[in-house]
């Protein structure tokens, strides 16, 4: 008799305490939902996350990339994100993929340090696309800046949405971040013995040099006059308050040489497993 009011007296407290958490949680705004779900994912040693992402030309103009990919963190700070195709998810619900290119069989290794994800091996065209993928850096980005943080209706049971929205000027600092770096590390393999973009004649080395000058100049001057918009959602598990999907939605426009105006979007949605 004594073992069963015991045992009643336990599992009362574990349920005042289950909805005691449960009701503080509903009580957090959408932006401190936000940053817990943060908190706690950097917490984290070890998981897995399956994602895709395309970018396509103009408002509804076809696909010219996709990519299909995974990736596992290690020990907190050592990231692999590999391909595996194309993103037919994707593709299947936002539109054609005329004339599209695909990546496979890629692979990025990549190391936290000194606060920042760096990639520990020589990058090609296709593997600099894919490090801007990495999820955990994307939402460090959004941590870190100006935001509009609101949570949506509708989520499915046992689950929170919340819609990022960055400011102007964030947006258009994480587009040109990303393209400078991919410009910057062009520049290094042209000086870079080994790489295929490499010459041993110097005069040739020079050319290239100086192309890539002209062509970094005008992205930068492109850029300064650029709109960004970008817009994600982050669904949250309210019974580990850590994330669990993650969508976002990059655009870019712009005036280019012949002064027409041109849009590149970049969607992705990336789902986190392995808690």
């Amino acid at each position: 008799m004594r073992m069963r009011k015991l045992w009643t007296l336990i599992g009362m407290i574990l349920l005042i305490s289950c909805l005691t958490g449960c009701a503080w949680q509903e009580q957090l705004s959408a932006e401190e939902s936000f940053n817990r779900a943060l908190s706690g994912l950097s917490g984290i040693d070890n998981f897995s996350f399956k994602g895709e992402a395309a970018i396509r030309s103009e408002e509804n103009g076809p696909f010219q990339q996709s990519m299909a990919f995974e990736g596992h963190l290690q020990h907190h700070k050592d990231l692999t994100l590999s391909s595996k195709g194309e993103a037919a998810k994707l593709l299947q619900e936002k539109g054609p993929a005329d004339s599209i290119y695909k990546a496979d069989g890629l692979k990025v290794t990549l190391k936290r340090k000194q606060g920042r994800w760096s990639t520990l091996s020589s990058q090609g065209a296709d593997e600099m696309w894919m490090t801007r993928l990495n999820p955990l850096e994307l939402l460090e980005y959004l941590g870190n800046s100006e935001k509009t943080v609101t949570q949506e209706l509708g989520a499915a049971r046992g689950t929170k949405v919340l819609r990022i929205e960055l400011s102007p000027e964030a947006a258009a600092e994480m587009a040109y971040g990303s393209l400078d770096e991919q410009m910057k590390v062009l520049a290094e393999r042209i000086e870079r013995k080994g790489d295929p973009l490499y010459s041993d004649n110097p005069k040739v080395r020079k050319q290239l040099k100086t192309v890539w000058e002209r062509d970094y100049k005008e992205m930068r001057n492109r850029l300064q006059k650029a709109d960004a918009l970008s817009v994600s959602h982050l669904t949250i598990n309210k019974k580990n308050h850590l994330p669990a999907k993650l969508t976002m939605e990059r655009k870019l426009s712009f005036i280019d040489s012949h002064g027409k105006t041109r849009t590149e979007t970049l969607l992705s949605e990336v789902t986190f497993t392995g808690y």
